[in-house]
């Protein structure tokens, strides 16, 4: 982890967030690791707002057949933040998205596996900064008003950024 993924993803999503007339509804689920069916209908009906008494009264399969109701008519952005495991969306509730209903499901997670799982057989893969880009993160982050307090800082802030291989988290 560290490479960005999240970050990324964030800024898709707020991106998506800002197209009006174009979406109904996108919705933001962190899943990370032991996530249950239970766990994602919850957070994903808040975002909904088909959380009520009702609805709390529902076993799994009711409140995935209630979800796909709503969801069935919604042109919607799901997007996983950290899967580990293959999500079985239909468990769920949410509908197969198709060219059709112009709906998306997007994820991130640090495994290929996973994405083969998910049906994702050609995954986008966040890397880490090249040397240059790095450096410069770094620099920025520590500022140039530091960096100039001493001649040495320099040469030891090169080394510190060199050791992070990239990983922006690191720097």
């Amino acid at each position: 982890g560290g490479v960005g993924k999240t970050t990324l993803f964030k800024q898709i999503h707020n991106k998506f967030a800002t197209m009006s007339g174009k979406l109904d509804v996108v919705i933001w689920i962190v899943v990370s690791q032991g996530a249950s069916i239970s766990k994602l209908q919850e957070d994903i009906a808040q975002k909904l707002r088909l959380c009520d008494d009702q609805w709390t009264r529902k076993n799994e399969s009711d409140k995935a057949a209630e979800m796909h109701r709503v969801l069935k008519w919604t042109q919607f952005v799901l997007m996983l933040d950290d899967i580990w495991e293959k999500v079985d969306l239909e468990a769920i509730g949410v509908p197969e998205p198709t060219r059709e209903n112009g709906c998306k499901v997007a994820f991130t997670t640090r495994s290929k596996e996973v994405c083969g799982r998910m049906g994702d057989h050609e995954p986008m893969q966040v890397k880490c900064l090249e040397r240059d880009q790095a450096w410069e993160l770094f620099r920025i982050k520590v500022g140039e008003s530091t960096l100039g307090r001493d001649v040495n800082i320099v040469e030891l802030a090169r080394k510190v950024a060199e050791k992070c291989h990239g990983l922006p988290l690191a720097l």
